[in-house]
């Protein structure tokens, strides 16, 4: 028969040196009230022994955890995972860690996910509001208490209190769909996202923009709003748009990447030739427009750069005199349209 191991405590070191738990407590925190030599056979015998330190306890005395807490809509986003990793490399850089959660794309979810962070001992949050956040009082709330927060990407209000990260969706949809019209494309349809989603309202007013700009009648017959959430149903959607279209495009611009895969494969699998019959740009440039055939031009979104700067927002306000009243910072990062074969 086998019995589980009990977690060594501060007691059982200060029992096996026959000192006192406050000794054992203050020299493995490196206090100079205790002798150096006192210091070096605490820590050996604690290496020995298996001790851990339990976090909680030493959080609810230094009022301190060291994690940041990062809430996003979805797991399987390549630019939620690109953020992730900018987010991680800058918190792992400045002794902090991250822990991870998804909304779901759900306000309910999102709501419920912020209040486990609170309770969890979290030092702040960075957080992607979902496309259903349009009351952001549970957000106001949470700053109110003195919660540092950090939003990026689809931010359909401002926050005071949060720093804001994004990009200029609009701007740089224009600069896309502009590109397309002046390599001679006038039928230019539209693939976008879920509606509600302020980053799609906004790419969206940078087509019709670019449209207006060069004189080109809007048809909504070339529109598609992908209501899905789930990629598998985003390929279904995509290949009825173009299935049931009455009209032949002679470009696409999409909203996000994989909306620019999808779509040249199904135009492929109809025969289309990309970039002679229909060109297509995608957006974000997150590695997987290099290896399709043929490779898709796409809106570069500094999706890395995103979290490290959300990061070392989120990090400074963490630094801040707890008596100061914290300047709100905007930031906008800057995007590029990489040209390659699909264009």
């Amino acid at each position: 028969m086998s019995f589980k191991k009990r977690r060594v405590k501060l007691e059982d070191i200060a029992r096996k040196l026959n000192i006192s738990i406050a000794t054992v407590s203050r020299a493995l925190d490196k206090n100079p009230r205790v002798k150096r030599s006192t210091q070096e056979k605490v820590f050996i015998t604690a290496k020995e022994m298996g001790y851990m330190p339990n976090q909680i306890a030493k959080s609810l005395s230094s009022g301190k955890t060291h994690i940041i807490g990062v809430l996003i809509p979805r797991y399987d986003e390549p630019f939620f995972i690109e953020v992730c990793r900018g987010i991680d490399q800058y918190a792992r850089n400045h002794n902090y860690k991250i822990l991870i959660s998804s909304s779901r794309n759900s306000y309910e979810f999102e709501k419920e996910n912020l209040i486990s962070f609170e309770r969890g001992l979290v030092d702040g949050i960075i957080l992607s509001p979902t496309h259903e956040t349009e009351n952001v009082a549970h957000l106001k709330d949470l700053i109110g208490k003195g919660m540092p927060m950090v939003l990026f990407d689809n931010i359909r209000e401002e926050v005071s209190g949060a720093d804001h990260v994004m990009i200029d969706d609009e701007k740089a949809s224009f600069q896309a769909v502009e590109f397309l019209i002046q390599k001679g494309k006038r039928k230019i349809a539209f693939i976008g996202g879920i509606k509600q989603k302020k980053v799609f309202q906004d790419r969206f007013k940078g087509y019709i923009a670019a449209l207006d700009r060069h004189n080109i009648i809007y048809d909504e017959r070339l529109v598609l709003h992908c209501n899905s959430l789930d990629r598998e149903f985003e390929d279904k959607e995509i290949l009825s748009f173009f299935k049931n279209l009455k009209i032949n495009p002679d470009a696409v611009f999409t909203c996000t990447d994989n909306y620019g895969l999808l779509t040249m494969k199904t135009l492929l699998k109809t025969g289309k030739k990309i970039p002679q019959e229909v060109a297509v740009i995608g957006f974000g440039d997150l590695g997987l427009g290099e290896v399709f055939v043929p490779t898709l031009t796409c809106v570069s979104q500094p999706s890395f750069e995103m979290g490290q700067k959300a990061a070392e927002l989120l990090i400074k306000q963490l630094n801040e005199p707890e008596d100061s009243i914290h300047k709100k910072t905007i930031v906008k990062l800057n995007t590029q349209l990489i040209e390659r074969e699909s264009t």
